[in-house]
């Protein structure tokens, strides 16, 4: 079972929820109780939920800390949390890290500045709810930084079991205090698809760059929104395309290339790539600056604040068979009259007029089909996903 409650913060949906919690989530015995123990503002459930699994609270930000954190807390089964843009607070991770029958998968604290660094790293290295944790965001921008300092966020990249174990699949520490060097405490993550690293105006991109190539090389969608040195002023813009280029498209996505008399249009493949990169995102004046491109990489705008550097000639696509033996592979060097390229290149030359369900590296965690972070999203909710900014 799953509920999204994205975006409710009117004043009806904020009181009924209070009524809700207040007359079948909170024993008020047991809460005068543990008052008078001294856990003033943790309200305890008295009732729980044990079939919903996936629950999204995006943006349910009128809603007080008091009233979500013992809302959370009843349902025991939870696999998929999207607390992003709440009022969520140390109460609620602390209780999420005690519980023993939670066993998160996708986890989003996106823009949740209430949170505190400590709260985070003992969700996630000491939590029995996080050890089997595949998808995470502590999302943060210029404008809201995620409060993680940096030797809590050593510890979690070294200690986490979620780290450990090498299963990530979305990971953004957008705003974080990464350094070269908790890059390089990072274990290997060969399952890692997504990256999100914005908003790291300091950390070099040549780093990013050796951190794809010896420990993420299956990485397609990276983040690099108002991120490293060279990308951003006072570095001159022309500068920063070969930048890019250079030190991270070029060795990243290209190997060695084959042309044989069968490859329709002569078009060049590409043999063993060093990684999966097809997406880059950038802020809005280096998208601009890029123009139209260089080769295969053209720029995609979202309909919202969003945009993306992608690889036309890469992605996923159907192989030969039927029924059960029929499947997708990752391919580069897509000749020209292939459907995927050409859909990729119509979105180029749309300039933003697409839908809002069009873009990479979700922001918000998508819960009916249980896909998480890395879940495609139509309407609204796309719009949230996909166009919004934060």
């Amino acid at each position: 079972m799953a509920l999204d409650l994205c975006g409710c913060i009117s004043s009806v949906f904020v009181r009924a929820l209070t009524d809700l919690v207040a007359m079948y989530l909170i024993s008020d015995e047991k809460e005068e109780e543990d008052r008078g123990r001294g856990h003033r503002g943790v309200a305890l459930p008295a009732v729980c939920l044990p079939k919903l699994r996936r629950l999204g609270l995006h943006s349910v930000s009128s809603v007080p800390s008091t009233i979500l954190t013992p809302f959370v807390l009843a349902f025991p089964s939870l696999t998929h949390l999207d607390l992003s843009h709440t009022r969520c607070t140390p109460a609620l991770l602390n209780g999420l890290a005690k519980s023993q029958t939670v066993r998160l998968v996708a986890l989003s604290l996106a823009r949740c500045p209430r949170v505190t660094s400590k709260s985070v790293a003992n969700l996630l290295v000491h939590g029995e709810s996080t050890r089997g944790l595949q998808q995470l965001s502590l999302f943060g921008d210029v404008m809201c930084g995620f409060p993680m300092t940096k030797e809590d966020l050593l510890q979690i990249v070294t200690q986490a079991p979620m780290f450990r174990t090498g299963k990530i699949s979305y990971l953004d520490i957008s705003s974080n205090p990464v350094t070269p060097e908790i890059l390089a405490a990072i274990p290997a993550q060969p399952d890692l698809r997504s990256l999100g690293l914005s908003s790291v105006p300091d950390l070099p991109l040549k780093t990013i760059a050796e951190f794809l190539y010896t420990k993420a090389h299956n990485v397609e969608i990276l983040t690099l929104a108002s991120s490293c040195p060279e990308l951003v002023p006072p570095t001159p813009s022309r500068e920063s395309i070969f930048t890019i280029h250079n030190t991270l498209i070029e060795p990243l996505s290209r190997g060695p290339s084959s042309l044989t008399p069968s490859d329709r249009d002569h078009q060049m493949r590409v043999e063993h790539p060093a990684t999966r990169l097809r997406v880059i995102e950038f802020q809005a004046s280096m998208l601009s600056v890029l123009a139209r491109g260089a080769g295969p990489w053209r720029v995609i705008k979202s309909n919202g604040a969003r945009g993306w550097y992608v690889d036309t000639t890469s992605g996923w696509v159907a192989e030969p068979g039927s029924g059960s033996e029929r499947g997708t592979s990752f391919r580069r060097g897509l000749p020209f009259d292939h459907s995927l390229r050409q859909s990729l290149e119509q979105l180029s030359e749309s300039g933003g007029n697409v839908s809002t369900g069009v873009g990479w590296h979700s922001r918000k965690v998508e819960v009916f089909y249980g896909h998480g972070l890395l879940g495609r999203e139509a309407g609204l909710y796309g719009a949230v996903s996909f166009s919004s900014a934060g």
